[in-house]
């Protein structure tokens, strides 16, 4: 039996604003703006031999980018034709924007606005998608910002705890969130309030400064005030763009913090499953009772190896406890394409599922539609 996931709606439950873009972008702007790198050098120019010569320095996300926006816009699958088609649509950016978020039946978004900064406006990004958004609020800028207002460390620590408290009161506010391993690491060692204090210093004079006494400490403070309110806490894992500590970014680095007594009641939600180890992601929302993760970044940023990481995922993780996810943050695009892609591979995953007899395509819908949307109501508690 053929499975069609293309009429289920999809929440993306990782995913960033961004700025409306009506000017033009040209070919080498536009593939700039796919890609993951931080590297200002990347995609200065298309050139090449040929029109279906693929641009270098690009990959198979870039290339089914391409291929699936010429589809949808009717064009040829040139990098030059989809950009001339996608500047001509986007004129109107609110438009464009809704059209391909309604194409892709999104129907929710949980957004970061932690990146970009300086924070860009709810109201503006709501009315440009269209859709219902919810925020997860990072806790990194809170720490930058107090340590400009605070000089004392005694001060810092108050303040920041009562802002965490206090944000998590938001209506649309279902969580904290963490990029702690871009900075010093997962391996997150016992809450030391005297050895954080001794570290405050370096951290006013450099807001990137490992110290990692002082981000444990912080991270500690957001799992409390997680845990008192019934907040789910956002911890990024795994690669990220190109200053992540990828040799500190393994999730199993978590697993002391999160089986500690103290928080073993702690939503959680390992962000971007822990891409490229995401077996360690899935094992420990198995045995871990709330313990999620989403399959962002790795969808739709490896291309066609989402339809692997679908089958590695669910080796071990509960069909409950795993929510999608694209991590876009610079184009629509992003959103459009990340649903379109994990339709596509997950049909293929479930298929064979199928076909070996594992289920019937009933159960196979079922876990579909959990996936794309109702594991998130349900661990978010979102009446819908």
């Amino acid at each position: 039996m053929t499975l069609d996931l293309r009429p289920i709606k999809a929440v993306d439950v990782h995913c960033h604003p961004y700025l409306q873009q009506a000017s033009p972008l040209s070919p080498a702007e536009f593939v700039r703006k796919l890609s993951l790198s931080v590297v200002p050098g990347m995609f200065q120019t298309v050139e090449r031999g040929h029109p279906k010569q693929p641009v270098p320095g690009t990959n198979m996300y870039t290339q089914i980018t391409i291929q699936r926006l010429a589809a949808y816009y009717g064009c040829d699958p040139v990098l030059e034709e989809v950009v001339a088609c996608r500047n001509r649509l986007a004129s109107d950016p609110r438009e464009y924007t809704r059209a391909l978020f309604r194409d892709a039946n999104i129907a929710g978004l949980l957004l970061d606005f932690g990146y970009p900064q300086p924070r860009l406006s709810e109201e503006a990004y709501a009315d440009m998608t269209g859709v219902p958004y919810w925020e997860v609020y990072r806790i990194e800028p809170v720490m930058v910002r107090l340590r400009e207002e605070c000089r004392e460390f005694g001060s810092f620590a108050e303040r920041y705890r009562a802002d965490l408290r206090e944000a998590l009161k938001g209506e649309r506010i279902l969580g904290l969130k963490t990029i702690i391993a871009y900075r010093s690491g997962l391996e997150i060692g016992p809450m030391d309030e005297r050895a954080a204090a001794e570290e405050y210093a370096a951290f006013c004079s450099d807001p990137r400064a490992t110290v990692k006494a002082l981000r444990d400490y912080c991270l500690h403070v957001a799992l409390e005030e997680c845990t008192a309110a019934d907040k789910a806490m956002h911890i990024h894992t795994g690669v990220g763009d190109g200053e992540v500590v990828l040799t500190k970014a393994n999730p199993a680095r978590l697993m002391n913090l999160l089986r500690d007594k103290k928080y073993i009641d702690t939503k959680v939600h390992l962000v971007h499953g822990g891409y490229p180890w995401v077996e360690e992601a899935a094992f420990i929302a198995s045995v871990l009772p709330r313990v999620y993760l989403d399959i962002s970044l790795q969808n739709p940023f490896i291309g066609h190896g989402v339809e692997r990481i679908l089958s590695h995922v669910f080796e071990f993780a509960p069909f409950s406890k795993v929510m999608y996810g694209s991590d876009a943050f610079t184009l629509p695009e992003m959103n459009w394409l990340g649903v379109h892609l994990f339709k596509e591979c997950f049909t293929r995953v479930l298929e064979g599922w199928i076909a070996r007899d594992y289920m019937d395509a009933e159960v196979a819908l079922h876990i579909a539609e959990g996936v794309l949307y109702r594991n998130f109501t349900e661990v978010y508690e979102i009446a819908w």
